[in-house]
């Protein structure tokens, strides 16, 4: 038997996508008289067949599905289904309405039909008002989590948790049955988490009256390839680097805003005891990571940098440079920055000299004690003291306080931006030395430049240089953290974060 030839069309990201044609693709919602079709698919001169019910129905249609679709598509249309203009489809008319659904166009034009699937599911639903509420999608073993919360709650918002739901290529969101007990002034996401890859969710919250902001505290540009509709560029967008800002708005971003990381002293400020395994570092030069992020291979499988571009990479390295994000972007002539995957190319280049620079530094640190995965005895060679992974919450402000000296290198995935450390050490009681990049015009001058090396050769010297002189180590150590928990706590950025939606 021969099967049937599916329709395909051009999807939103500029794929091909297969649609299936069948009675069930069709979800019905609502018992009214009217009957509305939003979405007719491929094959719509079967809908009568397939729902003898139906006499004289509306229908809503996705313009660019329509284009696509055809002349002899718009001529299978039975002559009683009547069109309706998407601006006509309420949330007032749908309750009053029986609506047909085709489900797999959310998929596929899920920046026209997200909007109108959020008004259908609103006239479902029991209203609530809005409350001084923050959602902050997060785990128990999320970074951010507790900190975000503690300060949104020092401003006066009750921070409530929900636990993300993970969608992967299908839309779908927990947000319906929440937003029937109440409905938050602000959702705010770190790196998109609690939000679906369509944006259904999205268009339920702003539906529902709450803003939604976006924290990408990693690069933008890797996180957006899990991103399937361009509704990321309606939210506010707040990142930890301000070189994404004008890529970002070229792309069509609508409210990109600045907003570094920061310190949380209620979480790291005298917190945290020395483990056993951690004694005796006093005098040690500590760094504390771990020597590559989880299923990085899987991530960038496939992919392959160019041997000339990574050896002016490594070498840019030894001369103190920083072959960064953006350096690989014009190297492998990577335009596409989303949709699509084209951009993990640079990304692999970033993260190679991240990995390379890392290894460069630690292997000239001297009185080194490395905490993190075993990894690092690999790489770093036998006589390297590795000490196990730590916990954030746990042991590491303890770890931080107690180290002679704290090791820190900024990531070129983040060409300005900057890591934690640059203000939990400081925030623990510790001493941070850090490699110089752009993220540090954050802070001032004159506490930047005693604790900055440029290339790997300058550790040594500037270590024994600090390590040297312990009553100006103290005295910029003070100096560091009164500025930080004064300028740079998380306090500091939530206010940032309610002025940039209109909260403040």
């Amino acid at each position: 038997m021969t099967r049937p030839e599916r329709a395909q069309i051009v999807n939103e990201l500029g794929k091909k996508q297969t649609l299936p044609s069948d009675k069930g693709q069709f979800e019905c919602m609502g018992m009214g008289v009217e009957t509305v079709f939003l979405g007719l698919g491929p094959e719509p001169e079967k809908l009568l067949e397939w729902f003898p019910s139906v006499r004289t129905p509306l229908y809503v249609e996705c313009p660019e599905f329509e284009k696509q679709m055809g002349e002899n598509w718009k001529k299978r249309v039975p002559e009683q289904f009547w069109p309706m203009p998407a601006e006509a489809f309420t949330p007032a008319f749908a309750k009053t309405a029986r609506v047909f659904r085709y489900r797999p166009a959310l998929n596929a034009f899920p920046s026209f039909w997200g909007p109108l699937a959020a008004k259908l599911s609103r006239a479902h639903w029991r209203e609530c008002g809005i409350e001084r509420q923050v959602w902050l999608p997060t785990t128990e073993n999320d970074l951010l989590g507790d900190e975000l919360a503690i300060a949104f709650g020092d401003e006066g918002y009750a921070a409530f948790r929900p636990a993300p739901f993970k969608a992967a290529n299908a839309p779908g969101t927990y947000l319906p049955d929440l937003l029937q007990t109440a409905v938050p002034e602000l959702f705010f996401s770190v790196n998109f988490k609690g939000l679906d890859p369509f944006g259904l969710g999205f268009n339920l919250l702003r539906e529902a009256g709450a803003r939604v902001a976006v924290w990408l505290v990693d690069n933008p540009f890797n996180l957006l390839t899990s991103v399937k509709s361009g509704y990321w560029k309606e939210v506010e967008l707040f990142i930890t680097d301000s070189s994404f800002m004008l890529p970002l708005r070229e792309l069509g971003a609508k409210n990109v805003h600045y907003l570094p990381l920061a310190a949380s002293p209620q979480l790291f400020q005298k917190n945290g005891k020395l483990p056993e395994f951690a004694k005796g570092i006093g005098d040690r030069l500590v760094f504390v990571g771990r020597s590559e992020f989880p299923d990085k291979q899987k991530y960038y499988a496939g992919l392959k940098l160019d041997r000339q571009h990574w050896d002016e990479a490594r070498q840019m390295l030894v001369d103190g440079k920083r072959p960064d994000f953006h350096w690989w972007q014009e190297q492998t002539g990577v335009s596409a920055l989303w949709p699509g995957n084209d951009v993990r190319l640079p990304g692999l280049g970033a993260e190679e000299s991240g990995r390379t620079w890392r290894t460069m530094c630690l292997k000239a640190s001297p009185n080194l004690t490395v905490f993190g995965d075993d990894g690092w005895k690999d790489i770093l060679g036998p006589g390297t003291d590795v000490r196990p992974v730590v916990d954030y919450y746990g042991a590491l402000p303890a770890i931080y306080r107690e180290a002679g000296m704290c090791l820190n290198m900024t990531s070129p995935q983040l060409p300005a931006g900057l890591t934690q450390r640059h203000f939990d050490v400081w925030c623990a009681g510790g001493f941070l030395m850090t490699d110089d990049t752009p993220g540090l015009d954050l802070f001032p001058d004159e506490l930047v430049r005693p604790i900055v090396f440029s290339s790997a050769d300058d550790i040594s010297a500037k270590h024994d240089e600090l390590m040297a002189n312990d009553r100006f180590r103290t005295e910029l150590q003070t100096a560091w953290q009164t500025h930080i928990l004064r300028e740079h706590a998380y306090e500091n950025r939530v206010k940032l974060v309610l002025e940039g939606v209109g909260l403040e």
